[in-house]
Formats: structure tokens, C-alpha cells, sequence
């Protein structure tokens, strides 16, 4: 029973402090969204800040394991790169609301969970700089700063937040495809 009553506040959360923000929504408003007096809210969550650490820690941790899977397959660099850059903008599309939960909301964590949020975001950024190391060592890339390179390829691929909108003419995989051509092949004419 609870844990369907968590989901159920977690989605509204969710959907709450992606339209109003973190630091706007109020425990009442999660109250009000799911039916439940303030005072019972708190027997499914500890705190505001908890269930924001819920969130960005799940969306933050399903990214990982989505990256490790990808590594774990035998695949050249570029391959793996590639597909790093669909899956990240594929997940991040399809789950819109979360994602902007986890980029734009989760500094307002406090220190420690922004600790372990923070964390687990370097891992990432760590795993997308062995593929671009990986690569440059088989003489695929040529990449001289792999962590600057991740940063960049993770700064374009996480706005997507910002701008993706569903009634827009270019569909997940599309937009991907855009990514990873310009990521993969850049600008220049060959």
C-alpha cells in the first residue's frame, strides 16, 4: 500500500517542482496534489528535501546504469559514444519533467545529499571521459582534454531541458541523431 502512495507523491512532486519550482512548492501543495492532509504526508516522507534527494538520486542513478550498460558491450569508442549521446538525450526527453527536476533543482539540496548527488554526477562525467580517453588511445578520436570534451558533450546533451518542447517538429531520436553527428564528425566539411 505505501509504496504505490510514495510513487504517487513522488510523481506529484515531481510535476510540482518542475512547474513551480523547488524552493515554491510547498509540503502542502504535494499534500493537496495526492489527497492527503499535511500531517499524513509525513508518515510516506521524511521531508520536502528528502523527496527531492529521492528524485535526483534515482534520475541521477538510472543514467549511470544506462552509461555502464553501454560500456559493458563490446563496441568500438566511437560506438559507444554514440551511444551514450542517444540514450542520455532519449531518456532525458522521455522523462522531461524528472530531468529538469534533477538539472535545474537539485542545488537546492543541502550539503550532503548535494554531496552524493554531486558524486554521482562526477562518476558520470568520469565514465564519458574513459570513452573519450579509450578512444583517442585506439587513434578513433583526437581528443587532447577528455574531461573539458565530456563537460562540453554533457553541458549540450543536459540543456536539453531548457529548450526540447514535444509539439516541436524533430522527435527524440532525431534530435540524437543531430547530437551525435555534430559530436561525432563535427562542423567541418570533409
Amino acid at each position: 500500500m505505501s509504496s504505490n502512495k510514495q510513487n504517487e507523491i513522488a510523481l506529484a512532486a515531481v510535476k510540482l517542482f518542475e512547474q513551480k519550482g523547488y524552493r515554491a512548492t510547498s509540503v502542502q501543495d504535494i499534500a493537496d496534489a495526492v489527497g492527503l492532509q499535511k500531517g499524513s504526508l509525513y508518515h510516506y516522507i521524511a521531508s520536502k528535501e528528502d523527496l527531492l534527494m529521492q528524485i535526483a538520486h534515482q534520475a541521477i542513478l538510472q543514467f549511470n546504469e544506462q552509461l555502464e550498460e553501454i560500456l559493458a558491450k563490446e563496441d568500438t569508442a566511437r560506438g559507444k559514444l554514440e551511444q551514450m549521446i542517444r540514450t542520455h538525450l532519449i531518456m532525458s526527453i522521455d522523462n522531461l519533467e524528472t530531468t529538469t527536476v534533477l538539472w535545474r533543482e537539485a542545488f537546492s539540496l543541502g550539503e550532503g545529499p548535494q554531496e552524493v548527488i554531486q558524486g554521482m554526477t562526477d562518476k558520470y562525467l568520469n565514465l564519458v571521459a574513459d570513452i573519450l580517453r579509450s578512444g583517442t588511445e585506439t587513434g578513433e578520436f583526437n581528443v587532447t582534454h577528455p574531461r573539458i570534451t565530456a563537460l562540453a558533450i554533457l553541458g549540450a546533451c543536459n540543456w536539453v531541458y531548457r529548450w526540447y518542447h514535444p509539439s516541436g517538429t524533430l522527435t527524440a531520436e532525431e534530435i540524437a541523431d543531430i547530437f551525435s553527428k555534430l559530436f561525432l564528425d563535427g562542423l567541418l566539411a570533409h
